[in-house]
């Protein structure tokens, strides 16, 4: 893992929102095409509109909505055909679309986000097991193939997402089921 995210890690850990949110934007502005430093920032400032409590006080909820929705359109059109790009970019617009624009609209893009994701690698079981329960109404084997994905996917966050930062950290609070 890159030491600079590593200390952003550590900062976000410490709920040092501030300072996080300042070594992302130095980050970014010496490499900003990179998907991994951008996935964590994307990821970062969704966190900051739901979660801060106050901590994060650079920005109001309105200027981080308009800089999470700058920061889709850049992956949108650097990073379209990564499937993790789809994976983080649909599920964070299903969660909350109204964070985006259009509410009805978006959770119908997210969706296909997740299906790209899941499509561009169909052996990964969190993108699939996602996917099939943003279906409203599965049907019994949609139904039964999310369940039978539930413990792989819980392996495979365990392996890949068993580091620091707030993205490690929500992937094992929301998808590691005990």
């Amino acid at each position: 893992m890159n030491q600079n995210l590593e200390n952003i890690f550590k900062l976000e850990s410490e709920e040092k929102y501030n300072e996080a949110y300042s070594q992302y934007k130095d980050l970014l502005n010496s490499d900003s095409i990179d998907f991994e430093f951008w996935k964590y920032y994307y990821f970062f400032l969704w966190s900051m509109i739901e979660d801060t409590d106050g901590f994060f006080t650079i920005f109001n909820n309105e200027v981080l909505r308009s800089e999470l929705k700058k920061e889709l359109e850049f992956g949108l059109k650097n990073f379209e055909n990564v499937s993790e790009f789809n994976f983080i970019a649909g599920y964070t617009i299903t969660i909350f679309p109204y964070e985006f624009g259009n509410y009805e609209e978006l959770e119908k893009f997210g969706k296909q986000l997740l299906s790209k994701a899941s499509k561009l690698e169909p052996n990964n079981a969190l993108f699939k097991m996602v996917f099939l329960g943003s279906f409203e109404n599965p049907n019994n084997k949609q139904k039964e193939e999310y369940n039978g994905l539930k413990l792989r996917v819980k392996k495979e966050i365990l392996e890949k997402h068993g580091g620091n930062g707030l993205l490690n950290e929500y992937y094992n609070q929301v998808f590691v089921r005990k």
